[in-house]
């Protein structure tokens, strides 16, 4: 497998090449020309961050085929940008805030990363523009969702986990194939799905949003999750995990007050 990471040393990151248990250090664009540079460290002495910094995030609604809803395979592709900061990557802690009165959800997904930029793209186009996939965890205040307001719920600071790294040999034909999505919370299963229930194509949704917003590289999105999402409380340990992906864990922590 080919698969970008990013290793954070202290207030510090770079960019690597994960393979054979190390992470190789590459220079140059990640997105273009890339090659190996400096030492190969030893992956289990590294912290991955998040795959890529200061990224936009885009969450696509309702992204699996449901036979028990009637015209609801007729709608167009449903998305919405997810404006959350400090986004979390494999390990972290996820705080829950005081603020909120109700639920926490996960949605274990797997995401698109955008390796150039698009506008008014043909699916094709859209299918080029491909930089890789990962594994995400969509988290969701589902309060606000229930009032309509489903970009505040999702945009709570320290909502979106990825990770930890990205693939880049995999072909949209295999994820359309079908790869297990799961999640579990302190071991135990709560949630499968499986991506050849996709509604689209992730080209087509890729195509669709960029008739609407631009997208550029490192732009992530999120391609639906399997019904229902579970809830998570304080103390829970999550992993989300996809099929020829990866798996991403995360740890929820009550509010630091920060």
């Amino acid at each position: 497998m080919d698969l970008i990471g990013r290793a954070v040393f202290g207030d510090t990151s770079c960019p690597g090449e994960i393979a054979d248990g190390r992470f190789h250090v590459l220079s140059g664009d990640i997105f273009g020309e890339r090659r190996r540079a400096g030492p190969a460290l030893a992956l289990a002495d590294v912290k991955l961050g998040t795959p890529i910094e200061g990224c936009r995030f885009v969450n696509v609604m309702g992204g699996f085929r449901m036979a028990d809803r009637p015209g609801f395979e007729d709608l167009p592709p449903m998305w919405l940008p997810k404006a959350t900061n400090f986004p979390k990557g494999d390990v972290d802690e996820i705080e829950i805030p005081s603020v909120l009165t109700g639920p926490v959800q996960i949605e274990s997904e797997l995401a698109v990363v955008v390796g150039r930029t698009l506008r008014k793209a043909s699916a094709d186009e859209a299918r080029e523009s491909v930089f890789g996939w990962t594994v995400f965890n969509d988290v969701t205040a589902p309060e606000y969702g229930d009032m309509g307001f489903w970009a505040v719920g999702k945009s709570i600071d320290g909502f979106a986990s990825w990770g930890p790294w990205i693939r880049t040999d995999l072909t949209e034909d295999r994820v359309m194939d079908g790869l297990a999505i799961t999640a579990r919370v302190n071991g135990e299963e709560v949630q499968a799905g499986n991506t050849k229930t996709f509604k689209f194509r992730p080209s087509e949704v890729l195509a669709h949003i960029s008739h609407r917003i631009t997208l550029f590289p490192g732009d992530v999105v999120a391609l639906g999750t399997p019904y229902p999402a579970p809830e998570v409380v304080v103390g829970d340990h999550v992993a989300c995990q996809v099929e020829e992906v990866g798996i991403l864990n995360n740890h929820f922590v009550s509010d630091k007050g920060l």
